[in-house]
């Protein structure tokens, strides 16, 4: 009942939890004298971080001073650029606190600084989970985990699984928090820090208890909390108070006890001005109560309200502050383009009048002709210089517009871009590895060329445990961004289907797969959306060595000494369709030695090219695939990546390209 108090601690570890034991800030501006800039902005950097947790302003002030003092080339600066992020991170400016960080990761990446690129990940990491975005901050996490695994770097590979654990406790999948906890805790012992060690013991101890495994929470979050308490770790000791009050209750069923540790968190949170733990807090309270059927309960509900409140104005404040500032600057800019202008407008005026003295002068000399003839010209010369001046204004204008406008369309063009790379990188952490591939046979290759930077082709695998292997090659409606969604689609339920259901009949799978592919996009007939996907699926039998083949509009080819035999599945697609939806059926295959399986989307036979600007077709590909089967799996890849190439040429490439070779060994 009591586990949701526990929310509030993810995520808390990582940004005030690291400085425990670490010297005070005193310390630190004690030993910034005669320091050369180098260390000086280091230290700073040092005292923005302890600062975090309880003076963000303080903070963002001495990361100021070190981006300010910072040598070029000096890690301090990208450091300190993190420190700036985390302060607007705390603050609720988001978008601030990203580009700060950005800011951050294109410096480390100049100076290929990889473990400035990896904190650069962890950052990004935990602006997304505030965002809600838990799945990309789980990728920012172990983006970082993979850099920091290169440098070996243990602490930042501990503090990143914690993260990783956290982003899973806020999606409520507590098995893959808990495994994360317990990987954390026991990587820590090899630090050689009692504290963090007893910290991550304690996290893990609070994991524990959403698995409500409480003799293990309980056993490791009463051993590491003497240690916490006498160490005086005040922000680590927070969220285990709510872990003994959430064991307290559950298992205990002792109130009195939880409110007494619920209390002790709370005089912490005030101690340290943590506004966001006070709510948490004062709702648990509110909870305990209503429970007891307390009047209480009322009033803390009203604290709780409160805090919430305070937060959203200081919130507003801050944002208030920082748009405050940035119309001081705009009026000053304008005001000296002012007066610009009046200065400018004043010095024109100045010659004119010494004209206007030079022709009276001239016209008392002369005659009245030449007096007139001056005052004309004098009017004519005034008007055009309006006139100009208009022009110039107009031009000035429109060139501002069109030049608003050029960046306004980059800004967009460069994040759709980046959006759409982002997207690639996730398609291809969800295509299946070599690992997979290797178990089904070592002697194999795969073409995939994605005609866009998103490909509508995915090719997946599985090896069951009862010897048999399920591979397929699918090409979806459409390309680009949303072929890859049409992919990960296919992808996700055939992972459903095979991997967690243990289904392996190949025309079972098809059937089932359209099922599921209908029911997700809500096609309910023939005037609906006819997206889908063609795909070839096959289940290899090990243990006989036969093969079971179904496809959706795709064929298979079976290479037998250098003859090919085409095997043609189902004419319909994995979809609704315009004739009656029939059952999918399967072939079944004897395989033998060096024989070579083939599977591929349309891609390759469609292709515009030669010297004609011909399809390739699928005789042609079927005669090549023939002619290269006897060499190895490397060369065939080679020989048919070139022939592509070169039937190509200068011509667009027309569709996703995938290819897939596996030799029975």
């Amino acid at each position: 009942m009591m586990r949701r108090i526990l929310f509030f601690i993810t995520g808390f570890v990582f940004i005030v939890g690291l400085s425990a034991q670490a010297p005070s800030i005193d310390d630190y501006k004690k030993s910034i004298t005669h320091l050369t800039n180098d260390s000086a902005a280091k230290v700073y950097v040092k005292i923005a971080q302890l600062s975090l947790g309880f003076n963000v302003d303080s903070a963002r002030k001495y990361a100021l001073l070190a981006l300010k003092i910072a040598p070029k080339n000096s890690v301090a600066f990208g450091d300190a650029s993190i420190q700036i992020g985390n302060t607007y991170h705390i603050s609720g400016n988001m978008d601030s606190a990203s580009a700060n960080f950005n800011k951050a990761l294109l410096y480390f990446r100049s100076i290929n600084n990889l473990k400035g690129i990896a904190k650069c990940y962890q950052s990004f990491a935990l602006v997304k989970r505030s965002l809600g975005d838990i799945y990309g901050s789980i990728n920012d996490s172990k983006e970082a985990l993979n850099y920091f695994v290169k440098i070996n770097f243990l602490l930042g590979e501990v503090n990143t699984i914690s993260n990783i654990s956290n982003a899973y406790l806020s999606l409520k999948k507590y098995d893959s928090a808990t495994t994360y906890a317990r990987a954390a805790f026991h990587k820590s012992k090899q630090l050689n820090d009692s504290s963090k060690y007893m910290m991550y013991m304690a996290e893990y101890g609070g994991k524990a208890i959403h698995m409500l495994w409480y003799d293990t929470a309980a056993k490791y979050i009463k051993t590491a909390l003497p240690y916490l308490q006498k160490n005086k770790m005040y922000p680590t000791l927070i969220p285990i108070y709510c872990n003994m009050a959430a064991i307290s209750v559950d298992v205990n069923k002792n109130t009195n006890e939880a409110k007494q540790y619920l209390f002790k968190g709370i005089n912490l949170s005030n101690d340290l001005g943590l506004k966001d733990n006070l709510r948490s807090l004062y709702s648990s309270l509110t909870e305990i109560y209503v429970m007891e059927k307390s009047d209480s309960a009322r009033y803390y509900h009203r604290k709780a309200i409160n805090i919430i409140d305070s937060l959203y104005v200081q919130r507003g404040l801050e944002s208030t502050k920082e748009l405050q500032t940035k119309y001081e600057t705009e009026k000053k800019d304008l005001q000296i383009q002012q007066t610009n202008a009046e200065l400018n407008f004043q010095e024109e005026k100045n010659k004119q009048k010494t004209i206007i003295i030079w022709l009276g002068t001239a016209a008392f000399v002369g005659t009245l002709f030449f007096l007139i003839l001056a005052f004309i010209n004098y009017r004519k010369a005034k008007k055009a210089n309006l006139i100009i001046q208009n022009q110039n204004q107009v031009l000035e204008l429109q060139k501002k517009e069109v030049e608003d406008q050029k960046h306004i369309i980059e800004e967009k063009q460069g994040e759709i871009i980046s959006s759409i790379n982002y997207a690639q990188r996730i398609q291809s952490a969800i295509l299946t590895g070599e690992e997979v591939w290797n178990k089904i046979s070592k002697e194999h290759f795969i073409i995939f060329q994605p005609r866009d930077i998103v490909s509508g082709d995915f090719y997946w695998a599985h090896v069951l445990s009862n010897g048999r292997a399920v591979f397929a090659l699918a090409d979806c409606t459409g390309h680009g961004v949303p072929g890859g969604f049409m992919s990960m689609l296919g992808n996700s339920f055939l992972n459903e289907l095979v991997v967690e259901n243990k289904l392996f009949k190949a025309d079972e799978i098809l059937n089932r797969l359209r099922e599921k592919v209908i029911a997700a996009l809500f096609q309910k007939g023939q005037t609906q959306q006819k997206d889908g996907m063609d795909m070839a699926l096959c289940v290899w039998n090990k243990m006989d060595n036969t093969l079971e083949f179904a496809g959706a509009n795709n064929v298979l080819y079976l290479v037998r000494d250098k003859q090919i035999t085409e095997y043609k599945g189902d004419k319909m697609p994995i979809g609704t369709y315009l004739e009656e939806n029939k059952k999918f059926t399967s072939q079944k295959i004897t395989l033998q030695a060096n024989d070579t399986i083939y599977l591929s989307t349309d891609g390759f036979s469609d292709q515009f090219g030669g010297e004609k600007g011909k399809k390739f077709k699928s005789k042609q590909l079927e005669e090549l695939l023939a002619e290269v089967s006897t060499a190895t799996v490397e060369e065939q890849k080679q020989v048919l990546s070139t022939s592509f190439a070169r039937w190509k040429r200068q011509f667009e490439q027309t569709d996703d390209v995938s290819l897939i070779g596996i030799k029975v060994v």
